[in-house]
């Protein structure tokens, strides 16, 4: 019950999962890995991802972590079920389920789906939706931009001309649009100026309601009535993704900390 949750994601974008789940379990340990050295993840092969999580999820086994969590919407649609077979002892659990199973809750008929490359050209999302709802219209749209944009912390400028390029030809023709990249909440407000009025699904959020479950069912909840530790790992420049993530993460008490996954050590 006290060992600690892993948390993983190509870069910044997970810190987003990260928040709300500290927020939902504030006496859970956790472990966060942002593999920077390796970002973008969305235009990377299917074997460089299963080589890169792979280490990741080798470190979290070592460090004994009770379960896995893909906060990366890439891995998870391209090499999830490869790391459940690799690694059957350690439940491994990504954010692409728990968000159909929140847009899908809310009823709505045309949507958009925005994401890296990688996880639009794997259609997960698309075909999950209509294996549940085939009358739901599922636009994708690859944002390739946006992650690299993210991570430089150039948003803090601005993005709009940006997003107006990218969303602009769906105004009117959507009433949802699912956030298919735990980086992209970090843009909400700007996306909501660009194309408004209708309802945002962050996969950033829904998948804390599958760890409640899975943590609840398996009696895996940590009893302690003290705050949970968080550790934060990079596998780059620790300064730089201080400066990426401060804008909408908060720091206190927490610091970012270098880690070598090579040789497995700080």
């Amino acid at each position: 019950m006290n060992n600690p949750i892993g948390i993983f994601d190509s870069g910044v974008g997970g810190l987003t999962v990260l928040d709300y789940m500290r927020e939902q379990f504030p006496h859970e340990n956790m472990i966060y890995i942002g593999d920077n050295a390796h970002c973008p993840y969305g235009d990377k092969t299917k074997e460089q991802l299963l080589s890169y999580t792979r280490k990741i999820c080798e470190y979290f086994i070592a460090q004994k972590v009770k379960m896995i969590v893909l906060a990366c919407n890439t891995t998870s649609a391209n090499v999830l079920d490869e790391l459940q077979k690799l690694y059957p002892q350690t439940p491994i659990v990504g954010v692409i389920h728990s968000t159909i199973h929140e847009f899908l809750a809310r009823h709505h008929q045309n949507v958009l789906v925005i994401a890296t490359t990688a996880t639009i050209q794997s259609h997960k999302y698309r075909d999950l939706i209509l294996e549940y709802d085939s009358q739901v219209q599922v636009h994708e749209l690859a944002t390739p931009k946006l992650v690299p944009i993210i991570e430089s912390g150039a948003y803090k400028q601005g993005v709009q001309s940006l997003l107006s390029e990218y969303l602009s030809p769906y105004r009117q023709k959507i009433d949802a649009l699912i956030l298919g990249c735990t980086h992209y909440p970090i843009l909400l407000e700007q996306i909501q100026e660009v194309i408004p009025d209708i309802d945002y699904i962050s996969s950033s959020a829904s998948i804390c309601q599958e760890v409640a479950s899975y943590l609840k069912n398996h009696q895996l909840q940590n009893q302690s009535l003290d705050a949970g530790s968080i550790h934060i790992y990079t596998t780059g420049n620790v300064d730089s993704f201080v400066q990426s993530s401060i804008g909408f993460f908060e720091y206190q008490h927490l610091k970012a900390k270098h880690l070598d996954l090579k040789k497995g050590s700080l």
